[in-house]
């Protein structure tokens, strides 16, 4: 009679992350937490810009749209862009910004609240998904390539969309999280991932530069398109149909895969699919998938801290040049309690990467910028 042992004392798997950006303590205790609850099949939930990859793929996405012209001024309906006065008290409409990407980012708080308004960004992510109406998703996955190809790992690559004055990174994956995605396949846990980014750009940056990346590591076949959520609108058929990407990618297999014949049949529409996946939004979106708390969950801003909040356990890349986001994350801890939180330090500009201690600042930077400053002295505190 075979012997079936005790979940107890069966032998826990090993576990190394290597990658030279872990601080000693979160690669230590990420080590701990993957033994724990090897083989399992817990939920594990990631955001996407800037905890996977350093840099905003929706952002890049939407950069090149609008310096290809796909996207312009002329095209967008007041309805999906209205007529708003920024922080300095100026108007601000298609019309008047300087292109499309300086009314995302005044859009990023269009409220006259201030720090009063708990969920600033939510409108402009939302927003970066509804402007393209009108497009295809094939149109939209195109553009991601294009921003993704100039991307360099470890450099700061930007791409301009009005030279000198609006610009943004392309995106490339961090080696650290790369790995930790890794690690946690290969010990059979269910890997997400909850992205404030349009789920299109996402997806095809899981399938064309996640998953490659992954089998390198020997965690094959990579995540399935159904586990990456981002902000969707509702799409139209060609005979008129409405469909919903969170139904498609489960029973339309070329949709899932990115079939470009199928992602060209379809039209954005300026409609949301709710929940959208931004602040509590992103617990929502989880509860549907999952109807239960994550085991591990990993963002970097202030609209991955509900995600963060309901996990049991929480990894925050701490991005050094947001003190506004330490803030927050303090914030957060004090509400939530101190334990089960890790925090990892990380660079996104001049020197973009992980670093594998808060004093290694100085040595990637040279002189300390007050920013950086901010934030160290938020998360000491």
């Amino acid at each position: 009679m075979q012997q079936t042992l005790n979940p107890r004392t069966r032998a826990k798997p090993a576990v190394e992350l290597i990658e030279p950006g872990w601080t000693r303590d979160v690669r230590r205790e990420l080590g701990r937490l993957i033994r724990a609850g090897a083989g399992q099949g817990l939920p594990v939930a990631f955001d996407f810009d800037n905890t996977i990859v350093c840099g905003d793929i929706g952002e890049a996405t939407l950069a090149v749209l609008a310096r290809e012209g796909r996207l312009s001024p002329a095209r967008q309906a007041a309805a999906v862009s209205p007529s708003f006065r920024n922080a300095k008290g100026e108007m601000v409409s298609p019309a008047s910004a300087l292109d499309l990407t300086a009314y995302y980012e005044d859009y990023l708080a269009p409220t006259r609240h201030g720090s009063k308004d708990s969920t600033p960004l939510a409108n402009g992510y939302v927003w970066a998904a509804e402007v393209m109406a009108g497009l295809s998703p094939l149109e939209v996955v195109r553009a991601t390539r294009l921003a993704y190809e100039q991307s360099r790992p470890g450099q700061e690559v930007r791409l301009d969309v009005t030279p000198g004055r609006t610009s943004y990174p392309a995106p490339f994956f961090y080696a650290e999280t790369v790995e930790l995605i890794a690690e946690l396949l290969r010990n059979q846990f269910a890997v997400w991932i909850v992205s404030a980014s349009n789920v299109w750009s996402v997806r095809w940056m899981v399938q064309h530069g996640l998953n490659p990346l992954l089998r390198q590591r020997g965690a094959s076949p990579g995540l399935p398109p159904a586990r990456v959520i981002g902000i969707a609108t509702l799409l139209a058929d060609a005979q008129g149909y409405l469909c919903k990407d969170a139904v498609l990618v489960k029973d339309d297999p070329r949709y899932a895969a990115l079939d470009e014949a199928r992602l060209g049949s379809l039209t954005l529409t300026s409609q949301l699919q709710f929940p959208a996946p931004t602040y509590s939004g992103k617990v929502a979106c989880l509860w549907d998938c999952l109807a239960g708390q994550p085991y591990l969950a990993a963002g970097d801003s202030p609209g991955d801290l509900p995600m963060l909040t309901f996990s049991r356990h929480r990894l925050w890349i701490a991005r050094l040049e947001k003190p506004d986001y330490q803030r927050a994350v303090r914030e957060a801890m004090s509400r939530a309690g101190p334990r089960g939180w890790l925090l990892q330090p990380a660079l996104c500009r001049r020197a973009p990467g992980f670093l594998p201690d808060f004093r290694a600042v100085a040595g990637a930077l040279g002189e300390v910028p007050a920013k950086v400053g901010e934030s160290l002295d938020a998360l000491r505190s």
